[in-house]
């Protein structure tokens, strides 16, 4: 394959590493949009429901993501060490580990609320509330699945001495940080408007 073919396939997949990102922030957009108009139909409600989540909980996740993306920014940057592997590895595995202890919060924090008879058929509040977060979480997991497989890929390509796939290496930490950029709205949405 030619240079100018490499060069032209490179920046097609990086074209369609901002389609998804962008693609996926449309929808959460969207979600959010149709959060906001069902609160205005019933304020009342929304805020009722709003004061039975755990904003502690909520508050831990966000300092939980924000960790792990301050880890993966730290481990893309040990990436240009001259012993990358070794840098980069503690750093992926924090940010797994941030996102694993995330998904155990909400974990808990889904178990408190059915246990208080509270489910998606409650009200339009909870019905909101489980979409939003469960579409979150389901894209955290595909984040994880993401970040395992670069951590797999950092240490047999680094080991070999090979070159690290940039494309998968730009598209797995920029969902990743999506995630952040989505938790950011969605922990006052939910949690803290009034």
């Amino acid at each position: 394959m030619s240079a100018t073919a490499s060069d032209s396939s490179k920046v097609s997949a990086e074209h369609d590493i901002w389609l998804v990102i962008f693609g996926e922030l449309f929808l959460f957009t969207l979600f959010f949009a149709t959060f906001l108009y069902y609160r205005g139909l019933a304020p009342e409600l929304f805020e009722a429901a709003r004061t039975t989540l755990h904003t502690s909980l909520g508050a831990l996740n966000t300092v939980l993501l924000l960790t792990s993306s301050g880890c993966l920014a730290v481990a893309v940057q040990r990436l240009n060490l001259v012993r990358p592997r070794q840098a980069v590895t503690p750093w992926l595995a924090g940010t797994l580990a941030c996102g694993m202890l995330f998904t155990g919060v909400k974990a808990v924090e889904y178990t408190a609320l059915f246990n208080q008879g509270v489910n998606v058929n409650t009200n339009d509040f909870y019905m909101l509330y489980f979409m939003l977060t469960g579409i979150h979480l389901f894209h955290l997991l595909v984040g994880m699945v993401l970040l395992g497989a670069l951590a797999v890929h950092v240490g047999r390509r680094l080991s070999g001495g090979r070159h690290l796939n940039g494309t998968f290496l730009g598209f797995s930490t920029s969902f990743w940080h999506m995630l952040d950029v989505v938790w950011i709205v969605l922990f006052p949405l939910l949690y803290l408007l009034r």
